[in-house]
């Protein structure tokens, strides 16, 4: 995490000098929303995206009018939820008849990482504020885990980290469509839809049914560039 974290300040810190002195060089900062889920098994429990959040920054570099290269370097955590049902008997030892209750369980799984997309913009319409995007992304695995939340009694309420069973690495393919407005002659504003396909199987071992566990997130971003 120490060689991540250098990493970044170092890349921020070449970026920003060399911004002083290169028009075509752009700094931005993002954050949003994040629809997430996973794919490639068959579970014993309905599954469905979750909503989490992502922050980070960029950086855009213009190789000629309407087309850049976009690197971000974003923290991004992807979840996924899974609710049910729960009966359980009520006096169970005395004479019938037997009463159950009806109790709700949730269970939210989640992965928090450090995301690398490296990217091709380009900017079309006619006032060329509309752009598309698209590239590989890279992902290094930060914590996961598993948060159960239920009602019913003595069922266990809680955290598990699970870090050990995943691997470190993901990677897959990002694409976007975003809108800049522009504030002034150095700074705009944006806003950007982008989906991000996981292509790797994160998991260690086997899975259940003989499947895989790939990631799969919906970015709804909103950013400044400076």
């Amino acid at each position: 995490m120490k060689k991540i974290t250098f990493l970044f300040f170092t890349i921020v810190l070449i970026t920003l000098k060399t911004s002083a002195q290169d028009s075509k060089v752009k700094f931005g900062i993002q954050g949003g929303l994040n629809y997430s889920s996973l794919r490639g098994y068959d579970g014993f429990v309905d599954d469905n995206p979750g909503f989490a959040y992502l922050f980070g920054f960029s950086f855009q570099h213009e190789i000629q009018e309407n087309l850049s290269i976009k690197v971000d370097f974003n923290y991004e955590r992807k979840t996924q939820i899974s609710k049910s049902t729960i009966s359980l008997i009520d006096n169970a030892e005395s004479p019938l008849p037997i009463e159950q209750s009806i109790y709700k369980s949730k269970t939210t799984t989640y992965l928090n990482y450090i995301v690398l997309p490296i990217m091709i913009k380009y900017n079309f319409s006619n006032d060329k504020s509309f752009y598309i995007n698209g590239g590989p992304y890279l992902g290094y695995l930060l914590k996961s885990g598993i948060k159960s939340e239920s009602n019913a009694p003595s069922i266990y309420n809680g955290d598990v980290e699970d870090t050990k069973n995943r691997k470190s690495l993901d990677y897959g393919i990002s694409a976007g469509i975003g809108k800049e407005f522009k504030l002034n002659e150095n700074h705009n504003f944006y806003i950007e839809l982008r989906e991000n396909l996981g292509l790797a199987n994160i998991a260690k071992g086997e899975v259940m049914n003989g499947g895989t566990i790939k990631t799969n997130s919906l970015n709804l971003l909103a950013g400044f560039t400076f």
